[in-house]
């Protein structure tokens, strides 16, 4: 370090020459101050490193980190691109999110400022990782832009007129919901396939225990069924398959104890027996339903099953998608016991921004 001596100009008198030496304190401090330049640059003392935190202004994204010196590693680079794309997939990449995907809006759009974003996976710890996940995104990107949606598996549109098929896409939204106080949309989709197989118990139950030649009475079906005559059932798969789809059929979910968490009305209930290779007169239908984004919140599923031969118990809402358990009845003279088909064991829990899609497939 320079002394203040060498300062001094050359008129110097000689008092003012050993003034400067009297107040000179380089000989004291002279190596302290010069190991500070630099001191940053390398291993910063833990003791020194909050200042560092707060000189770079990452204070904001220090909860993210165990340590000021890993705050400091990845905050830097961080603030150097902040406002770009790059800067908010980063700090996605520090709550998990490996692989986000930045979709612009569509230039067509008047708020051409908004994008959404494939998030490339759906949280386990749903609510606060996509509040972290909001508030990250939200202090990266530009101050102009809008982060509007985040999605990942299940990803409907706004309907574009001319440019979209009207049933893949909804009027004037997106899919998806809000966490409460949050201005992000999210929509994400879960798929959970199982097959059930219906013993000779289940299929009297259900009425549908025929075979070819089984006569029928008068009462069990009109004569313009499929696979009868006068003489009785000539074709038990056709007839089989029309007996079920009379039947109305739920969806139901079950938690580790057995007890019911809720049903959904499916979106198909169909016959794919082409699509197997089935014995003479075994048939395969499949019965797909989709949950709602709230159904069952809070809930851990751990099997499903069909629920045949059930209704709302408010006759005026017979479409309703989503029962309750106290929502259900069943139709005279049957029961839930035998009237429930198959334990599909599974491993989900209800979720606020996920929707379920359920294919189970029923052969009997």
């Amino acid at each position: 370090m320079t002394a203040a001596l060498h300062l001094l100009p050359k008129n110097a008198s000689p008092f003012e020459r050993a003034l400067s030496n009297s107040l000179d304190r380089t000989p004291d401090f002279g190596a302290i101050i010069d190991g500070i330049a630099g001191l940053k640059y390398g291993v910063i003392p833990a003791a020194f490193s909050p200042w560092v935190v707060a000189e770079y202004g990452l204070g904001p994204i220090s909860e993210f980190f165990e340590s000021d010196a890993e705050v400091i590693a990845a905050g830097i680079p961080w603030q150097r691109v902040r406002g770009t794309p790059f800067a908010a997939t980063t700090a996605l990449s520090w709550i998990g999110y490996l692989g986000p995907a930045i979709e612009d809006q569509n230039d067509r759009r008047r708020k051409w400022n908004r994008y959404q974003i494939g998030m490339g996976l759906v949280p386990e710890a749903e609510m606060p990782v996509l509040r972290d996940a909001e508030y990250l995104v939200g202090i990266s990107d530009p101050a102009r832009s809008a982060f509007i949606r985040g999605w990942h598996g299940y990803n409907v549109r706004t309907l574009e007129w001319g440019e979209q098929v009207w049933g893949a896409s909804i009027w004037g939204d997106d899919s998806g919901t809000r966490l409460d106080g949050g201005t992000v949309k999210w929509s994400h989709g879960e798929d959970i396939t199982g097959s059930i197989v219906a013993d000779a118990a289940d299929r009297a139950a259900l009425g549908v225990n025929v075979t070819v030649g089984t006569v029928l009475s008068w009462a069990d079906s009109p004569w313009n069924a499929p696979g009868v005559s006068w003489n009785g059932v000539t074709d038990a798969a056709a007839f089989k398959s029309f007996l079920l789809s009379r039947l109305s059929v739920l969806v139901g979910f079950f938690d580790a104890g057995g007890e019911a968490i809720g049903y959904r009305r499916p979106v198909a209930f169909r016959d794919v027996t082409a699509n197997h290779a089935a014995a003479p007169g075994q048939v395969f239908f499949e019965v797909e339903a989709r949950t709602d984004f709230g159904d069952g919140e809070g809930s851990h599923c751990a099997s499903m099953a069909l629920v045949f031969r059930a209704h709302n118990t408010d006759a005026a809402k017979p479409g309703k998608l989503w029962l309750e358990p106290e929502e259900i009845e069943f139709e005279d003279g049957f029961e839930a016991a035998e009237m429930t088909l198959g334990a599909v064991v599974v491993d989900f829990a209800f979720r606020r921004t996920v929707r379920q899609h359920v294919t189970l497939t029923l052969e009997i």
